[in-house]
């Protein structure tokens, strides 16, 4: 009886491995096919208009992960709201862009005539003068709102003016200035 109660211990001892081993293949397996499934997530080319911050959540109160270089193309694998959320070739997690700094690479672009961006605006609020068209480049100066400003020429979302005053020209936001 008492090598009965032996081999029952044994019995219930090698149960419980098999069980746990089982169980951690489980484990192994979910694991892969969520690394799967986020490698063949569907996704939709898009390339980079300007230089751009990618964040770790959508909106700009998210930590800067990365940047992406103008004319780099991008892989968005959704949105939320105004944001992309752009993945990795490499593996890194994913991070959001705001849409305005990229446009969908495989879509045609419309051949619209539009003018020559040069020639004389008005800021219609107050706006930084940055060093390069994008947010994360220096903050050269501000013009108050209602100024006059000469374009000299334009790079995607990004109007480059020319200073009055000798200084080396700069970018502002195409969306606070108008045509005069």
């Amino acid at each position: 009886m008492l090598q009965s109660k032996g081999f029952h211990f044994l019995l219930v001892l090698l149960i419980l491995a098999l069980l746990l081993t089982v169980g951690g293949c489980e484990k192994q397996e979910a694991r892969e096919f969520k690394t799967t499934a986020a490698v063949t997530e569907q996704t939709q080319p898009y390339v980079a208009t300007s230089d751009v911050n990618v964040r770790s959540g959508p909106g700009t109160q998210y930590k800067i992960v990365a940047e992406i270089k103008r004319g780099t193309k991008v892989n968005v694998a959704g949105r939320e709201g105004d944001w992309l959320k752009v993945v990795s070739k490499q593996g890194n997690p994913p991070g959001y862009i705001h849409e305005r700094y990229a446009r969908p690479s495989g879509e045609p672009t419309k051949q619209t005539v539009s003018p020559p961006a040069q020639g004389s605006y008005v800021t219609t609020a107050e706006v930084n003068v940055r060093k390069g068209p994008g947010l994360h480049y220096e903050v050269l100066a501000k013009i108050p709102k209602d100024t006059k400003v000469q374009v000299v020429d334009a790079e995607g979302d990004w109007l480059k003016v020319q200073s009055k005053h000798g200084n080396p020209p700069g970018y502002i936001e195409k969306r606070y200035a108008k045509r005069r």
